[in-house]
């Protein structure tokens, strides 16, 4: 077990078990608070110092918030002895592309799903999330919430264009995001409708 200090907290997590396969800015590892509850650590490798104080801002803005369509984020910051920089969530049962993968979906369950996700999504009306896919949608307290702000910013925040060239999901992928152009929240309705 690798033990890291962030802002809040020390935890703990297992850099042999990733939960889920990495993702563009960080991998995900099954982790541990002081008191033994699992958690997730993902470990951003990002090569843009810019893009992982992104990814630190948001969970700062959502840590500790009661919100019921989004991921819990308990803490985040650099480990200064490893000078890693860490995000901790809450551990999902499992992601909406691990469902889909096991085939189709009754249509009641999947309107119950799209609900969920509509709601996360006003949850955060601030934050354009900029890369909404079913591996992003985790099951966590018997609901649907969405997960990996990686990418994510604030509405009225300007970023470099960039950001969105090597790391959007090219199946929802909205076109203004192909066209290199600012993400708004239509981007999130676009990727969300398909």
């Amino acid at each position: 077990m690798q033990r890291i200090k962030l802002r809040r907290s020390l935890w703990e997590y297992d850099p042999s078990v990733m939960l889920g396969p990495p993702g563009g800015f960080g991998a995900v590892y099954l982790g541990s608070s002081r008191d033994g509850e699992e958690v997730a650590v993902k470990k951003l490798h990002v090569s843009s110092a810019s893009a992982g104080n992104r990814e630190l801002t948001i969970s700062e803005e959502l840590e500790g918030k009661e919100l019921s369509h989004i991921i819990p984020f308990y803490d985040s910051g650099m480990d200064a002895d490893t000078l890693g920089y860490f995000v901790v969530i809450a551990k999902a049962d499992q992601s909406l592309q691990g469902l889909l993968n096991k085939g189709s979906i009754p249509e009641g369950d999947a309107a119950k799903i799209l609900s969920d996700i509509a709601l996360g999504l006003y949850e955060v009306k601030e934050i354009v999330h900029r890369d909404l896919k079913p591996g992003n949608v985790l099951y966590h307290e018997d609901r649907w919430k969405l997960a990996d702000f990686g990418i994510a910013r604030f509405i009225e925040n300007s970023t470099s264009l960039n950001t969105l060239k090597d790391c959007l999901s090219p199946w929802y992928a909205a076109p203004e995001q192909w066209r290199l152009e600012r993400a708004t929240k239509a981007t999130d309705v676009y990727a969300f409708g398909v």
